[in-house]
């Protein structure tokens, strides 16, 4: 991997019926496909090119919008320490650390404190404050091993207790870490040895980079998906692989475990989500994203009570399905933000309410949100419901890579874009979300 080079993950050049209780329930290849895959991707980019006509009718829907997009997502930090593009962002469950990673082997941890309850008569939270807590290493350090460059991040993943973290990488290893337990430096830009951390465990067993990882929802078992086209659930406690689910034909590229983490449901760049069960590893469903363009998926994830997924893929689309169904049904999609090229992932804020009566034209007021990045750069959050535009935001400089809610306060999120400078962005909505129960 070259000095300029994305991990994995960021590069990724290749080839209306109601949905009322989604978010009911607790919060809780190689080379030769690249280059296919980077051609198709070519040839989309040019036909999706701006048309005047397209930046006409983008002007207008600012206009319709007519609200100050600041006023209702404001940048309350701004963290610097990464030197390579920031491959991935994840919150700890309890809410008390955000972790990002880089193309250059390198984890850092932030500690966050939040108040208590909400301090602006807008119902944003301000006053809040995040600080560099360490970093962590994956591999060995540049200046080790004759100058050899630490191998890129793809995906990390908190366990439920927020004691562990696991990184996905491309040395095809899943690392494993102790942030609380282990020794902490106390800058963010060190790079000698003695002032980082190393994982304490490695999984071995995938043939290519690992792209993604994901927790069951007790902390007992792993999954990871991978550049080898396979699943591999893992025992975390033993450190043990339990079992392999072949059935794709190109790298998975995203995971996640039902509610009742009874079930596994895969997506790919072959443009399939599967679903299997946990325990046999049985296939149990295939789903095709896009028939008319068989589009690499990107991005999946259960709604928390496990009733529907969400999908993001590179033709631009966020879909929620009804996956019960027979071949399985798109119930809703979101679309306007352009997504061709790279691994963005959606996610959900539940029903916010806004606090501010002094206020009637806030966008946010009472509905659930769809937040997207998009490779301009620009934050889109939709209306689930009605699939209406609320807020279009310019964010960073480059397309945003990540995004992550904060999972006791969800006014708050994390992004993360390939800006020249790489940096996380904290936003905070200005009205407070309460999770519907």
């Amino acid at each position: 991997m070259s000095e300029a080079d994305p991990p994995n993950n960021v590069l990724l050049e290749n080839n209306a019926t109601t949905t009322d209780g989604v978010l009911q329930g607790s919060n809780h290849g190689e080379e030769s496909t690249r280059e296919e895959h980077q051609d198709t991707n070519q040839l989309t980019k040019e036909s999706l090119k701006n048309e005047p006509e397209d930046a006409e009718k983008e002007a207008e829907e600012d206009r319709k919008l007519g609200r100050n997009q600041e006023a209702y997502a404001r940048v309350t930090h701004t963290l610097k320490g990464h030197t390579r593009p920031i491959s991935s962002l994840s919150f700890a469950p309890d809410g008390t650390k955000l972790s990002s990673s880089s193309a250059d082997g390198v984890i850092l941890i932030w500690n966050v404190i939040l108040p208590e309850k909400p301090s602006s008569d807008r119902g944003g939270v301000v006053g809040h404050q995040v600080e560099f807590m360490s970093k962590l290493v994956d591999g060995a350090s540049e200046d080790e091993e004759n100058d050899r460059p630490r191998e890129g991040i793809n995906d990390l993943a908190w366990s439920p207790d927020s004691e562990y973290l696991v990184s996905g990488s491309d040395d095809h290893a899943i690392h494993v870490w102790a942030p609380s337990s282990q020794s902490l430096p106390s800058n963010p830009s060190s790079s000698s040895s003695s002032s980082t951390t190393r994982p304490i465990r490695k999984l071995l067993g995938h043939s290519h980079c690992v792209y993604c990882v994901k927790f069951n929802p007790i902390g007992t078992l792993l999954i990871s998906g991978s550049f080898d086209e396979t699943v591999k659930v893992w025992d975390f406690l033993a450190g043990k692989l339990l079992r392999t689910l072949p059935g794709h034909s190109e790298v998975v590229s995203c995971l996640d475990f039902s509610r009742d983490g009874s079930v596994i449901v895969s997506g790919s760049f072959d443009g399939l989500i599967r679903m299997w069960d946990t325990t046999s590893g049985q296939c149990l469903k295939t789903m095709v994203v896009a028939q008319e363009t068989n589009a690499p998926v990107t991005f999946i994830t259960f709604t928390p009570n496990s009733r529907y997924l969400i999908t993001c893929s590179l033709d631009s689309t966020v879909r929620i399905w009804d996956y019960r169904s027979k071949e399985g049904t798109v119930m809703k999609s979101y679309t306007g933000h352009t997504n061709i090229k790279y691994s963005i992932p959606a996610r959900v804020i539940s029903r916010v309410t806004t606090t501010n009566k002094l206020d009637p034209g806030n966008p946010i007021g009472d509905r659930d949100l769809v937040l997207m990045g998009s490779e301009d750069g620009s934050l889109w959050i939709w209306d689930l419901q009605s699939r209406e535009l609320v807020l279009r935001k310019a964010s960073h400089q480059d397309s945003i890579i990540g995004i992550s809610v904060h999972p006791t306060n969800p006014s708050i999120f994390a992004t993360a874009g390939l800006d020249k400078d790489p940096s996380i962005k904290l936003v905070s909505l200005s009205c407070p979300p309460s999770l519907k129960t």
